[in-house]
């Protein structure tokens, strides 16, 4: 039976052993570190990421509720006109839009404004 001793490299042996395996060891992590980034720089370019996708997200909100503001505005014009020409009646609303549209309807909203009596006016 081989005793412990023999087993056991010599200790010019273990330490020839040890830095082989240190210099191996050391370069295994180098090129990890050049393949893998250390965790500060993954949690920077993390960082990076998440505020990039974050303002992506954000565009995206404004986009929709600009999108969603467009369509509510059609909306409000639709009731707006909806009401006056129901106030008119609709036979006097097309009279209206049609002798408009061949004075030119700037002109005709002007002629109109002078008339209008002065307790009346609408904001714009």
């Amino acid at each position: 039976m081989a005793q412990i001793t023999d087993l056991l490299p010599s200790r010019q042996n273990a330490k020839a052993s040890s830095k082989k395996t240190a210099r191996k060891f050391m370069a295994v992590a180098a090129s990890s570190e050049a393949r893998n980034p250390s965790r500060k720089d993954m949690q920077m370019v993390s960082k990076v990421e998440r505020e990039r996708a974050a303002l992506e997200a954000a565009e995206q909100d404004v986009a929709e509720r600009r999108r969603k503001l467009a369509q509510m505005e059609k909306e409000e014009a639709e009731k707006e006109l909806a009401r006056l020409v129901r106030k008119v009646g609709h036979a006097c609303a097309v009279r209206l839009l049609e002798l408009a549209v061949s004075v030119k309807p700037k002109s005709a909203i002007e002629a109109l404004e002078k008339m209008e009596p002065a307790g009346q006016k609408q904001s714009s």
